[in-house]
């Protein structure tokens, strides 16, 4: 599978080309970094942006983020586990893999 990389960089004069795994890599980062109401025709499509909201369950937020991947990216399987770092701020780690792959992980504070 080939697409274009994320985030947009140039190659020789033309569109750098992703394939497999940095390339899902992208279609997730894609995502994390879209707040909902973002793109017009996908309204959904994205994270709820969590700034100012008080986290009381870390795990509602990590099984939102899960389903959200899974509806937009299918083709990979995710799991999501998050906690409450010592500075107070949440921690997400998205585990991912695909067609039998070694897992992969991305790590960010929300």
């Amino acid at each position: 599978m080939k697409g274009v990389t994320f985030p947009l960089s140039i190659s020789k004069g033309n569109l750098a080309v992703a394939t497999d795994a940095e390339l899902f890599r992208g279609h997730i980062l894609s995502w994390l970094k879209t707040e909902n109401f973002e793109r017009v025709m996908r309204p959904e499509y994205g994270l709820k942006d969590y700034l100012f909201e008080s986290i009381q369950d870390i795990s509602f937020i990590a099984s939102s983020i899960k389903s959200g991947l899974e509806t937009y990216i299918p083709e990979v399987t995710f799991e999501v586990e998050g906690n409450i770092n010592d500075l107070g701020e949440s921690e997400i780690n998205v585990y991912w893999t695909y067609d039998d792959s070694d897992p992969a992980q991305l790590r960010f504070i929300l």
